[in-house]
């Protein structure tokens, strides 16, 4: 048996009607007139706050035995992030970074930091306040040149939209998509 290659019918009316409406969507009137212009937005809405680079000392964090003896169980570190109020909490994305390297040849990781060590960095944060924690002192250093070693850098990035709930919708229903999508008739 030989065989055909022929276009089917179908992918051929397709294709002529898709020529057809690019060519009658071309320019047919002169643009209106622009609309007025809509109230300003919130200046700060999308800024993202951000700190320098800081020096960070940690603490130890102790606990006291029945012995009278003391045990280091940790590290924790406080920065002031004056600008982190109880809204941005609620709506923003709050990062932090650690420089591990010296400032003219960075070498950065994000927090929280875990490394093949052993040695790990975790984040809170809360209003005003963002807290570190470790297994070790990973306070910023100073070499015997002046060069800091560990310096940290937090970033604020408040979020400008809410994403749309995700309230169920019953998707068979043509009326209640219709409603939920804001379509029109």
């Amino acid at each position: 048996m030989k065989r055909r290659n022929l276009i089917s019918p179908l992918v051929l009316l397709s294709g002529l009607l898709f020529v057809m409406f690019m060519i009658s969507c071309g320019k047919d009137g002169a643009t209106g007139p622009a609309g007025p212009a809509g109230p300003a937005g919130d200046s700060s809405s999308g800024t993202v706050i951000y700190s320098d680079w800081l020096d960070v000392p940690y603490k130890p964090d102790t606990i006291h035995n029945s012995n009278g003896s003391i045990d280091t169980i940790g590290f924790y570190a406080i920065i002031d992030a004056p600008k982190l109020t109880q809204a941005l909490l609620s709506t923003a994305d709050v990062k932090v970074y650690i420089n591990t390297n010296k400032a003219s040849d960075p070498v950065i990781y994000p927090l929280p930091y875990n490394a093949r060590s052993g040695i790990y960095i975790n984040v809170t944060a809360y209003t005003q306040k963002i807290q570190l924690y470790s297994n070790a002192d990973v306070g910023t250093t100073l070499a015997n040149d002046g060069t800091k070693y560990q310096q940290y850098r937090y970033m604020i990035v408040p979020g400008n939209t809410e994403a749309r709930s995700a309230a169920p919708v019953n998707w068979s229903d043509y009326a209640e998509v219709k409603a939920y999508l804001g379509l029109k008739d």
